[in-house]
């Protein structure tokens, strides 16, 4: 019963190596390969604008309105340096570009995650919302619409503690590989 044992294991074995062996060869399905049509090369990111309304500051749900001056620039810029360091488009000027990303800030929110047993607000979740819409440049075909978020969390004390602008920072960067995922993957 011994050598029928081992030859049943040496068996299972060998199909069990067999299967890893095409597994591994044949790939997953993942592929670095864009999703985009290949005749978009290039694209051009336009400066992102700012339709925060901060005349509705008050009403029944928030007293005032959070917003980071100048927080459009660096949602433009992190989009422009996320596209660069993805490498499936080239970022060009507007008249070169194959596509064209444009992008409208609605809301930038401070929302309080967690409270100390004093009620002091000890973490926030910042959320950076978005209006994004792709368009192919030759016939104005837009590739995609929707409304992104990019987020994170952060503490006002303690070891894990951040300044919001480091927050931001980190939110902006979140909501830029969103859009460049999106675009290159067109999911």
């Amino acid at each position: 019963m011994v050598p029928f044992m081992v030859s049943l294991n040496a068996r299972a074995g060998a199909i069990l190596l067999a299967a890893w062996v095409l597994a591994a060869a044949s790939g997953c399905g993942y592929t670095q390969k864009s999703l985009l049509s290949e005749n978009i090369k290039s694209i051009h990111v336009a400066p992102v604008k700012n339709e925060i309304d901060l005349s509705s500051e008050i009403n029944d749900k928030s007293h005032f309105r959070v917003y980071r001056p100048g927080v459009e620039v660096d949602i433009t810029n992190a989009i422009i340096n996320q596209f660069i360091f993805d490498g499936h488009l080239k970022v060009v000027s507007l008249e070169k570009a194959n596509a064209v990303v444009e992008a409208k800030l609605v809301d930038y929110r401070r929302d309080p995650l967690r409270y100390s047993n004093n009620e002091d607000i000890q973490e926030y979740r910042l959320s950076v919302l978005v209006d994004v819409t792709v368009t192919q440049t030759a016939d104005h075909k837009i590739l995609w619409h929707e409304n992104l978020v990019g987020e994170t969390t952060f503490f006002l004390s303690g070891s894990r503690a951040v300044s919001e602008d480091e927050a931001a920072a980190k939110a902006v960067e979140d909501l830029a590989r969103r859009v460049v995922e999106k675009t290159i993957e067109l999911w």
